[in-house]
């Protein structure tokens, strides 16, 4: 959606960035109101807590040097993701989807059909 809106604010000279920050040390877990739990999701969520008291978390008040660094860029990225760990963390989803991509190359090929030439716009 945020390459959409990128591409029709770009002749206003509007930037667009998605942010995609990492873990960060606040209060949210604490603040934050849960439900209760339903008996299907238990295990799930005993997991996922576990997980989540394991992370690294990052100081929030390092993010605004990074985010003053991006307003003040000439040429914003599209994207830009804060933390140690994004970059491992999407080198190894991409490479998934690639994989999984050229797994299906056949698939996909075949879904246009046979090509045609239609005019132009």
């Amino acid at each position: 959606m945020h390459e959409a809106l990128a591409q029709e604010v770009k002749p206003f000279g509007i930037k667009v960035t998605l942010i995609e920050p990492a873990a960060y040390a606040t209060d949210f877990g604490k603040s934050a109101k849960i439900a209760d739990v339903l008996e299907p999701y238990g295990d799930f969520r005993k997991r996922v807590t576990a997980r989540l008291s394991t992370i690294e978390r990052g100081d929030p008040q390092a993010t605004s040097e990074a985010i003053l660094k991006l307003v003040d860029a000439e040429n914003p990225p599209l994207w830009l993701g804060l933390g140690t760990t994004i970059l491992s963390r999407a080198r190894a989803a991409y490479a998934e989807r690639i994989a999984t991509w050229e797994a299906w190359e056949d698939v996909t090929n075949a879904a246009m059909g046979q090509p045609k030439i239609v005019g132009t716009l």
